[in-house]
């Protein structure tokens, strides 16, 4: 029944207008709200892994400036960088050097040690063939020989300090008995040089314990479910918060994309099988240290607010789900029944009854629907009347234009039959004046061609200038430069007349001799039509030139016709030129100071069916 459909159609609309809406909100509230937590959290952790970088460069700072005082007062006889600049001489005797400065080199490494309470120990070697070395921890010091230097062998001879990720600290050859016990520890590693050379004379580590790096790190984690990193350019790990099984190299998936970025902070974006989130990270970048200071954040740790309000938007989905159900129930059978009486009558229209009339018989929407349908009716019966009154106007205009062909045709046919009395009494100069008219007319007159071959439009070009040779007599020259290959390109008709009219309505007299008229047609290398129709008349000032090259350009651009009588022969052919060709044609005017006018147009060559009408 039509009233069960329309009841079943306003209930999926009004159930769609209220699913929709909330819906579409629900998934723009959600995704502005994941949005707006992304971005805070994002900046938020920014600014802590800002201030965390700050800790720790103040810290390792410190580790550096004491790794300094090796140089303090080089000058001195008893400073540390004299005592090393002793012991690598190659003439000293090591054992007499160690008994005479070891008490000097301890007093110099016990005032390093004691400078920062996370010092695990430290170790001296001086470099050269002796190899002397020192060791220094808590209650511990010896020195002596090793039997080979304990430094890293790429960076045996780089004369610039690094620092070392976390690891497990070293006995070095003198802990023989390993007294000093294992711990985690960072190393800065110093090389100590003879300036202002880079040769390096001795070689000092100092191991630092992580405790406070670690606790820097934990302030940095604000919660369980935030992964912390501090880590060197290789991807070894310094300390870590929150990070699972323990690792000394850091080897996850996005690790790699982050170090192989070179931006000293900003975040990464990831989403594989083992993390999805968002990656944030600061570069902590020092002459003897490249560390990265990177924090995770899973989307589940970032959007759990965002779900307590997807569950809360759900809720009031159902909600109105019911009471949506339950007003389209009450609207359908309220409403269904005078739509079905509207349908009755429309469905009479249908039939061809068009003087069907509701009867309105409230004033509520369905009788204004009623009402305008009755006015519509009305409409549409007006229309038709009308239309057929239109159909018999045209009618009759095509009557009258069928009529105003005769007046062409019987003035041409006029003209041929004076031409041939002429012909007959002598006269076979006004013969060919009348003939070359006669062509223009009937070249004019045939309205079915709109594009003709260029040789076609050369023969009515011709046939005006014989009239205005006739006019002007031996003050008028005129020279052809016709390339035969561009005789059959297709032009826009009546492209050259008004460029010739152009020439003696604007050109004025040459200053010296006859006027001048050079018409010349070419296919250039690149394929394109070329014509030009140059003067020798007095040409045209440089600031009307100008002015007239703008009027031009805004013709071409705004589709409408130059304003006033002056060039409008002009205009007409650049506009049809854009018309049939688009951006592909040109159009240049020139006028020298000697003197001239030139005309020179550009434009694809074409044949039957390629230009449109």
């Amino acid at each position: 029944m039509p009233g069960t459909s329309i009841r079943k159609k306003l209930m999926g609309l009004l159930l769609a207008a209220t699913i929709i809406p909330i819906a579409l909100s629900m998934v723009l509230s959600d995704y502005y709200i994941k949005d707006a937590v992304t971005r805070k959290s994002i900046r938020d952790n920014r600014t802590l892994l800002a201030l965390g970088k700050t800790n720790i460069l103040n810290y390792t700072d410190n580790i550096n400036r004491i790794s300094l005082a090796a140089y303090h007062s080089v000058n001195s006889p008893a400073s540390l960088f004299a005592m090393i600049e002793k012991g690598a001489s190659p003439h000293i005797d090591p054992q007499a050097f160690d008994l005479a400065n070891r008490t000097t080199i301890y007093a110099h490494l016990l005032n390093m040690y004691q400078s920062l309470k996370e010092i695990h120990q430290i170790h001296l070697q001086i470099a050269g063939g002796h190899r002397l070395s020192y060791l220094l921890a808590r209650g511990f010091f010896r020195g002596g020989t090793e039997s080979g230097i304990n430094w890293p062998a790429e960076r045996l001879s780089d004369p610039k300090p690094f620092m070392e990720a976390s690891h497990a600290s070293g006995h070095y050859e003198l802990d023989w008995n390993r007294k000093i016990p294992q711990a985690d520890v960072v190393t800065l590693r110093r090389p100590i040089i003879r300036t202002p050379s880079d040769e390096i004379i001795g070689y000092l580590s100092i191991d630092v314990k992580t405790n406070e790096l670690a606790a820097i790190c934990r302030k940095l984690a604000l919660s369980g479910q935030e992964t912390l990193y501090l880590i060197d350019r290789g991807g070894r790990i310094v300390c870590a918060e929150n990070a699972g099984p323990e690792s000394a190299v850091l080897e996850a998936p996005w690790a790699a994309s982050l170090l192989a970025s070179s931006g000293e902070s900003g975040t990464l974006k990831w989403k594989d099988k083992a993390f999805s989130g968002i990656v944030v990270y600061d570069t902590l970048r020092t002459p003897y240290m490249d560390w990265i200071v990177v924090k995770q954040l899973p989307y589940s740790y970032l959007y759990q607010n965002a779900q307590g309000i997807r569950a809360i938007n759900t809720g009031i989905l159902a909600f109105f789900l019911v009471v949506v159900v339950i007003a389209t129930l009450f609207i359908s059978f309220r409403f269904t029944k005078p739509i079905r009486r509207l349908i009755q009558h429309i469905s009479q229209v249908q039939t061809g009854n068009l003087n069907v009339s509701v009867p309105v018989r409230s004033n509520d929407e369905i009788g204004i629907l009623a009402r305008r349908f009755n006015a519509m009716i009305a409409t549409i019966n007006d229309l038709i009347n009308r239309e057929y009154k239109l159909e018999l106007a045209n009618k009759t205009n095509q009557l009258k234009a069928m009529q105003a062909q005769i007046n062409p045709h019987f003035l041409y046919n006029a003209l041929q039959s004076i031409g041939t009395l002429a012909l007959q009494s002598g006269a076979p100069k006004v013969y060919s004046l009348i003939n070359a008219v006669a062509k223009m007319m009937r070249y004019n007159m045939s309205a079915s061609e709109t594009v003709v071959p260029l040789g076609a439009e050369l023969k009515h070009a011709k046939a005006f200038l014989e009239l205005q040779q006739q006019r002007f007599g031996e003050k008028l020259d005129v020279l052809y430069e016709l390339d035969p290959a561009s005789l059959d390109a297709l032009v826009p008709k009546m492209l050259l007349q008004p460029i010739l009219e152009n020439v003696f309505k604007h050109g004025g007299e040459p200053q010296e001799g006859p006027m001048e008229i050079r018409l010349r047609t070419r296919i250039e290398a690149d394929g394109r039509l070329s014509v030009t129709v140059k003067d020798n008349g007095a040409g045209m000032e440089p600031a009307k030139l100008d002015e007239l090259r703008q009027r031009l350009f805004r013709t071409a651009h705004s589709g409408i016709w130059l304003d006033g009588r002056e060039h409008i022969g002009l205009s007409n052919v650049w506009m049809r030129l854009k018309l049939y060709f688009g951006e592909a044609a040109e159009m240049a005017i020139e006028s020298p100071p000697s003197g001239g006018f030139a005309v020179s147009l550009a434009i694809p060559v074409t044949h039957s069916g390629e230009v449109k009408p």
